[in-house]
């Protein structure tokens, strides 16, 4: 549990729980929080400005592709961008990498699925208050946030449900 690990959310639904959970059990979370003022049309336009700024990198990177059909020759162009642009020389196994980034980025891009992925950092919490929210904080992006950051032991999770404050909302 490091206390340089921010918690990500995925919706504004999940900052709302957590935000509102806060308030009701543990309102000194609330001093870690970036913005306990987030509204819906605050979450809405964040996701707007960050899914035009990806648009705008993920064509960027796909225009260094060119107008190529095959992946061998993507992987040449974007070699030659490398090496004309940068002055690098690109070994072909991280410019086909790369390529195949690219690619799977410009189609999330045309399918409409970057919303999808948006996530943003809630809070920073230091070390006590993460061993503090394991204990009694049944919020599922927190669970997440302790099981994947944190190092929390998922098999003991039915142990600390056992001290979760407000499980029945949750």
């Amino acid at each position: 549990m490091a206390a340089i690990d921010k918690l990500y959310v995925h919706s504004y639904y999940e900052y709302d729980d957590l935000r509102r959970w806060a308030i009701a059990y543990y309102p000194e979370l609330l001093f870690y929080f970036y913005d306990i003022t987030l509204t819906w049309s605050g979450y809405a336009d964040n996701v707007k400005e960050r899914v035009e700024q990806e648009e705008k990198r993920i064509k960027r990177e796909y225009a260094k592709l060119g107008h190529s059909c095959s992946l061998d020759e993507a992987v040449e162009n974007l070699q030659k961008y490398y090496k004309e642009i940068v002055g690098y020389d690109c070994p072909k196994e991280q410019a086909c990498e790369e390529v195949k980034y690219i690619i799977s980025s410009y189609d999330k891009l045309k399918n409409g699925l970057l919303v999808e992925e948006y996530t943003f950092p809630v809070m920073n919490t230091p070390f006590n208050v993460d061993k503090k929210l394991k204990w009694i904080c049944p919020v599922p992006c927190v669970r997440e946030y302790l099981h994947k950051q944190c190092g929390v032991n998922p098999k003991w999770e039915w142990f600390y449900k056992l001290f979760w404050r407000g499980k029945k909302h949750f």
